[in-house]
């Protein structure tokens, strides 16, 4: 086993086990809090409820164009959705290019010491859990913003998240799903060219590697001091599924009817990397209005 794959499964391992002890600081966390410790975490373990939200980023609702030049305009876009947990830990983030497009003189020398590794997610650390959203369900993410389940969660400060999908997929859409744990439908142009498709994806298609789970780890959570009421927005990016997507090779469509990507074809492998990319899933808290307090 290298290096990389122990960091990786070791990070996966204490994530797993940070979200388990979370049931446990929620039940101490109002004596803790009822201590009068000092500092600037004198706060920090007390019990939450948090509403959460989903929603679609506005660039995904309206036609946007892919990493290979293809316009897509979603008419569907339907998501099974397990859990959400919160973490302290610092997100995982791939390393930006510099402004003038190549590495800098100090990212080159990172590369060398350390080649790969540092971009590999087995960096990503989740540190402490914040909180859990845990009643699975299904949305369409073309229909704006859908309330989702209340999370339990903790005071503390939160940076980065897991988002699980939903397999098999529960809630309103399970049936539509048929099994599926995303289901996307809509146009791909590109020139002359025109495709009617339809991207599906089952939880084996997005399982984590370490974990074994469809999940994908360190999502950005936008840094916040959770420490009273609000509500967690997760912000799914369609357009993110598919940027990677070349559409060219999709059959065209006789009746205007969607056409399947095939499976294990460049476009559905190109779908498949896109739904486990950290980027295509963001969260943020906003606190309650002094009125919703009341």
């Amino acid at each position: 086993m290298t290096s990389t794959t122990a960091q990786t499964r070791s990070g996966r391992r204490a994530a797993l086990a940070a979200s388990g002890r979370l049931a446990a600081a929620l039940a101490a966390g109002a004596l803790a809090a009822g201590c009068g410790a000092a500092g600037d975490d004198a706060t920090s373990g007390k019990r939450l409820t948090l509403a959460t939200q989903i929603a679609p980023d506005a660039a995904s609702a309206a036609p946007f164009t892919n990493a290979l030049g293809w316009t897509i305009t979603l008419s569907k876009a339907h998501l099974a959705i397990g859990s959400l947990h919160y973490f302290e830990g610092a997100p995982f983030t791939a390393r930006r290019p510099s402004p003038g497009g190549g590495p800098t003189l100090l990212e080159r020398l990172a590369r060398w010491a350390v080649p790969e590794a540092h971009a590999h997610p087995g960096h990503y650390q989740a540190g402490e859990a914040r909180g859990q959203m845990t009643q699975p369900t299904s949305v369409d993410l073309l229909q704006g913003t859908t309330a989702l389940a209340d999370a339990d969660a903790v005071s503390g400060v939160a940076r980065s998240a897991r988002f699980t999908f939903g397999a098999p997929p529960s809630g309103p859409l399970a049936a539509a799903l048929d099994g599926h744990v995303v289901a996307v439908e809509g146009r791909a142009e590109k020139g002359e060219l025109a495709r009617v498709f339809r991207a599906r994806a089952l939880a084996a298609d997005v399982l984590d590697d370490a974990t074994g789970e469809p999940s994908v780890d360190g999502c950005v959570f936008e840094e916040v001091f959770l420490d009273g009421p609000g509500a967690v927005t997760l912000v799914v990016k369609p357009a993110v599924w598919l940027d990677q997507v070349d559409f060219e090779a999709v059959a065209a469509s006789d009746d205007g009817a969607p056409v399947d990507l095939e499976p294990e074809s460049p476009a559905q492998r190109g779908f498949t990397r896109g739904l486990k990319k950290g980027t295509a899933y963001a969260l943020s808290f906003a606190p309650a209005s002094p009125e919703e307090k009341e």
